[in-house]
This record gives structure tokens, C-alpha cells and sequence, in this order.
């Protein structure tokens, strides 16, 4: 009887880690669907085509971010609501030590009357994130930028004069492993609001942006957006933060699905049309013995990760690809496995059994 109960409980398993790999895959092709319409297109005309993508989506409340996102899903391993400002120390939201950052600043929008808020580009979760107090008052509604610090600087954010060629003012400078969220954040938000381009004001128009639907952000941005946005490849949370924003807002971060449209848009690969990709279509596993054979696409002399989970979800195994491509597996009992491949800012994932 124990011995039945053990199989239909394998079993269960089993079939629940098929599931989830099989929606791993659907996920995968949904969001490639998603951004069809943008397929085909350079430049400005790319941009164009996802702001009419992601322009669709719910207006959501500004007050119940906290409540309804933050305490629900910004969440770090440990517990704690993730804070890009300072460390995090809160479990729940406190209202009189924490605030809800607009991480474009609102004052940019060139919305009057102090009725940001209330507008769809005032209470977009994708540019609303939890912040320290003290923090927040420090950044104010200063641009991007590199600095010493010496106005504030608590480990995590720095606020003074910047360093970074292109602008002489006082900045607001994130941690090196928030970087790329904010940039992506940036891009996001000139891209979903391009129709606000003659509206920009403020800071924002005298440091990042130009009152333009392309390219919007001044050389000074570019550089700088783009040398974070490749310096800090998007992260776990972000990817979690864009499918939790997707479920409730109903439109999703393109830079984060696929960080290379910033190369198409405003980096290396401008004026090279931009076709959206699924990840099983270029990358392949196969079995050989011990050994498993990885197909995928790469940037030179990248150094390729890999993660191999159990049908409990545990980490059986993790490192380096090899640099023909292969894994060693010998050390794994016999089963179903789920291998995560991380390669030229993607995650891609294959089932293989032992």
C-alpha cells in the first residue's frame, strides 16, 4: 500500500513537472505572439510598433500599488519588500518609512496640477517601485547619472554631482545591480508613452529626454542607458516582476522579454530590422551518455550558465557550459530533469531524462 501510495505520488510529480515545462514553452511562444506586430521593423518604426503594443493595458490605482504589488510580489528571497533605494528592512509596506518611487520621475510628464497620478502613466506598476523615504526625497526628480555621492549616500543610492560625460548637474546614481532595471525602466516608459513626447518637461528635458518620438532620449542618455542596460543583464526579478505586472496591468517591459531591441532601437544594430525570436526555435539538448549536447546562440567569449532541477524543483546541478557545448551528467541518479540555460540575456528551457 505505502509502496502505491509512493508511485501515484512520483507520479503526480512527474506529470506536474511536464506541465510546467510544457507552459515554460507556451509562455514562450505567447510572448513571441505578443510582439509579432513589431516584427519586420528598424528604428523608429520598431519603437512606433511596440509603444502600440504595450500602450494597451489597464489604469491601475496608484495607492494600491503598495498593497495589491508591493507587499504581494516585490518580495525578496528573505521576505523583505524588495527596495532598489536603500537595504531592504520592511516585511509590509509602512507608509511613514517608505514610498511609492516613480522611477521616471513623475514631475517629467508635463502633466499640470499635480494630477499625475491620476493619469495611466502615473500609476504604471512597471515604473512604480518601493523606495526608502530618505531616499527618495534624496533623488528628487534628478536624472540618471555617476557620482561620488557626496550629497547622499547610504551603500545603495548616491546623489551629487555627476561624473559621467555628457552632463555637468547633479544626478541620482542606483547600485551597479540595479542599473540595467533602471534603464530598461527608462526605455520602457519612452516607448509605452510616446505619444507624451511634446509634453517632456522639466529636468527631464534638459538632461535625458527631447520633446521627440525618436530617438527621445538625448545622446547623453543613450550612452549611459545602454552601457547599464549591457553591464547588468535582466535578472530574475525582473523577469517575475514583468509576467506579475503582465497578469495585473495587462502589458508587459520589451526590453526585459527581449533585451537585444535595445541594440535595434538604440545601440549597435540600428537600421537592422528586429524579428521576435522563441527560445526552443534556436536553442537544442540532446543526450549523448553522460553528457548533454547544447545547442545555442551565444555572444563571443560569452561564459554560458546552466541550472539542472529535479521533478521536486530542487537544484540537482549548476555551472559553467564547456566550451564544446556540453554538460557532464554522470553524477545524476536516473529521472526527469529540467535544464535553464542562460545565454545572451535569455533563459531557455528543455526537459531531458536520465
Amino acid at each position: 500500500m505505502k509502496l502505491f501510495r509512493f508511485v501515484r505520488i512520483r507520479t503526480f510529480f512527474v506529470q506536474l513537472f511536464l506541465c510546467a515545462s510544457l507552459v515554460l514553452v507556451a509562455q514562450s511562444a505567447d510572448v513571441a505572439a505578443y510582439y509579432e506586430p513589431a516584427g519586420g521593423k528598424a528604428d523608429a518604426e520598431l519603437k512606433t510598433a511596440l509603444h502600440e503594443i504595450v500602450k494597451v493595458h489597464k489604469k491601475l490605482n496608484y495607492s494600491a500599488v503598495a498593497y495589491d504589488f508591493f507587499e504581494r510580489y516585490d518580495l525578496t528571497p528573505e521576505g523583505y519588500i524588495w527596495d532598489m533605494y536603500a537595504e531592504p528592512r520592511h516585511t509590509r509596506w509602512s507608509g511613514s518609512g517608505m514610498n511609492r518611487e516613480h522611477n521616471l520621475p513623475k514631475s517629467w510628464f508635463g502633466i499640470s496640477g499635480g494630477s499625475e497620478n491620476k493619469e495611466a502613466i502615473g500609476c504604471d506598476y512597471h515604473n512604480l517601485y518601493p523606495s526608502d523615504a530618505k531616499a527618495n526625497s534624496a533623488k528628487s526628480n534628478y536624472p540618471l547619472g555617476e557620482t561620488g555621492g557626496e550629497r547622499f549616500n547610504n551603500g545603495i543610492s548616491k546623489v551629487g554631482k555627476n561624473t559621467y560625460p555628457g552632463y555637468s548637474d547633479i544626478v541620482f546614481e542606483p547600485a551597479d545591480e540595479y542599473k540595467g532595471d533602471f534603464a530598461r525602466c527608462y526605455m520602457y516608459m519612452v516607448t509605452c508613452y510616446e505619444d507624451y513626447a511634446t509634453r517632456w518637461t522639466a529636468l527631464g528635458v534638459t538632461s535625458m529626454l527631447s520633446n521627440t518620438t525618436y530617438p527621445t532620449f538625448s545622446k547623453y542618455a543613450v550612452n549611459l542607458l545602454m552601457e547599464w542596460h549591457r553591464e547588468d543583464p535582466v535578472s530574475k526579478k525582473e523577469t517575475d516582476r514583468n509576467d506579475n505586472v503582465y497578469a495585473i496591468q495587462g502589458n508587459r517591459n520589451p526590453f526585459v522579454d527581449y533585451p537585444e531591441l535595445a541594440e535595434f532601437i538604440w545601440g549597435d544594430k540600428k537600421g537592422v530590422q528586429w524579428e521576435p525570436s522563441v527560445d526552443y526555435r534556436d536553442f537544442t539538448v540532446t543526450r549523448q551518455g553522460n553528457l548533454l549536447l547544447v545547442e545555442v546562440s551565444t555572444r563571443s567569449d560569452e561564459e554560458v550558465h546552466y541550472e539542472i532541477y529535479g521533478v521536486n524543483g530542487m537544484k540537482m546541478q549548476s555551472g559553467t557550459l564547456a566550451s564544446d557545448k556540453t554538460i557532464s551528467i554522470d553524477r545524476l541518479a536516473s529521472g526527469m530533469y529540467v535544464l535553464a540555460v542562460y545565454a545572451a540575456d535569455r533563459r531557455h528551457v528543455a526537459r531531458f531524462a536520465k
